[in-house]
């Protein structure tokens, strides 16, 4: 999957849009950051971006399921976010499916509304 793929697949599940704060325009060698956010709060649903080649997503979940997956390869605790409640997953290298994957992404939707 692709960086522009995997935004969609969360655009298309949620009615979240594409804002990028982190991203300085003099510095293109900076890892870009795709950060999702609701409409109705600008709160942070989910960020996407590729670090080491590998295409990576934090996600806000329950603290116990964040333990329960990081247990699975390619997830990881939250990557410059709280480790508690955010989790990195390894998109192209995790044992989760793509439905696994959505069902995050609603998770973190819902606990980010």
């Amino acid at each position: 999957m692709t960086e522009q793929e995997l935004i969609e697949m969360i655009l298309d599940q949620t009615n979240a849009y594409v804002s990028l704060p982190f991203n300085k325009p003099d510095r293109p060698d900076q890892i870009k950051w795709y950060v999702l956010k609701h409409h109705h709060n600008d709160k942070i649903l989910a960020m996407v971006y590729t670090k080491d080649q590998e295409l990576s997503l934090n996600l806000k979940l329950q603290p116990e399921l964040n333990a329960e997956l990081q247990l699975l390869k390619g997830v990881l605790p939250g990557y410059h976010m709280n480790k508690r409640h955010w989790v990195t997953i390894m998109v192209n290298n995790t044992e989760l499916s793509r439905d696994e994957l959505l069902k995050a992404v609603a998770m973190s939707a819902d606990l980010t509304l």
